[in-house]
């Protein structure tokens, strides 16, 4: 009895290493089995604040910044990895508190005072994470970084760090959905997202939500991800909404779970260093006049020119 008791003392923070290190060489099957703790949480709903943020829609782009040589690969090609505390050189506030150093997530988000492996994503609010999750999902680099392609990227810049998750795919090594979206933070004076803002997410084309040791099946349905910010108190959060199925449909923050597609291309501004963060939903942009319409205001403006010409001249 005695022996079996210092077995499991001596196993057990083994045990509990390869719950939470990606890098154990087990680590994948446990994840499989449903092995590797996690936490849940359901999302508390509760009245839409009112409208309080800047957005834009650019459907040439969707990005705020192109993904260039200028850029650095955050970390190897990975499953729930990942990298830092990264030095900002600047202050970032979120609710308040002010950080100057960041990790960078491989699944989907950024957090500021431990990195963050959960692959099971949850709602908000939550007391487990102080994260600024542009698509918390599990996001599978493995396959696409045999390539070089579809890997997580980041470029620091004075008062700015951008971050692209480009084309990246989901658990375990699929490759036949991919998701491509950039988080920026700020100092709140970078004129790129506007004065006064210190977040951003951008998205291009979002063809998946979840994992397959996540309830996903073919890239949608279980547990699914999470869009939004999350203060870690359990009661201060802002959320787009989470998605967990393809398609355009979209309720609002507080409905039904909505679909991925409804990202495509669209941008998000907000200030995150206030009590009470306001995330509104980017409208959709006036409709480009076509050009036949615009030759068609011409003609017209010309005979009424010409018009008024005429009668002056008559009188």
């Amino acid at each position: 009895m005695k022996k079996a008791l210092l077995l499991i003392v001596f196993m057990l923070p083994l045990f509990l290493l390869a719950q939470i290190n990606p890098n154990h060489p087990d680590y994948e099957e446990m994840k499989r089995s449903g092995q590797i703790q996690t936490y849940t949480q359901e999302t508390e709903l509760r009245a839409a604040p009112a409208p309080g943020s800047a957005f834009s829609m650019d459907k040439s782009s969707g990005f705020f910044m192109e993904l260039d040589e200028t850029f650095i690969q955050s970390m190897a090609p990975n499953d729930d990895g990942s990298v830092g505390p990264i030095d900002l050189g600047f202050t970032f506030c979120f609710y308040g508190e002010e950080y100057t150093q960041v990790y960078i997530n491989n699944n989907g988000n950024l957090s500021f005072e431990e990195p963050y492996y959960q692959y099971v994503t949850s709602g908000f609010p939550s007391s487990d994470y102080i994260m600024i999750a542009p698509f918390w999902g599990d996001v599978d680099t493995r396959a696409q970084g045999e390539t070089g392609t579809g890997l997580v990227w980041h470029k620091l810049e004075a008062g700015r760090l951008t971050v692209i998750y480009d084309h990246v795919g989901y658990f375990s090594n699929q490759t036949d959905k991919l998701n491509t979206f950039q988080v920026i933070i700020t100092d709140g004076n970078d004129p790129l997202i506007g004065e006064g803002n210190n977040v951003a997410f951008a998205y291009k084309e979002m063809e998946w939500t979840t994992g397959s040791a996540s309830g996903g099946e073919d890239g949608f349905g279980g547990s699914p991800a999470t869009v939004g910010v999350n203060k870690g108190d359990g009661e201060n959060y802002a959320l787009v909404g989470r998605f967990d199925q393809p398609g355009t449909c979209y309720d609002g923050a507080f409905g039904e779970n909505d679909c991925v597609s409804y990202l495509n291309f669209k941008r998000f501004v907000f200030d995150a260093c206030q009590e009470e963060v306001i995330i509104t939903p980017p409208d959709e942009p006036t409709p480009d006049v076509p050009l036949s319409n615009w030759a068609l205001y011409l003609g017209m403006l010309v005979i009424l020119l010409f018009t008024i010409f005429r009668v002056r001249k008559i009188m």
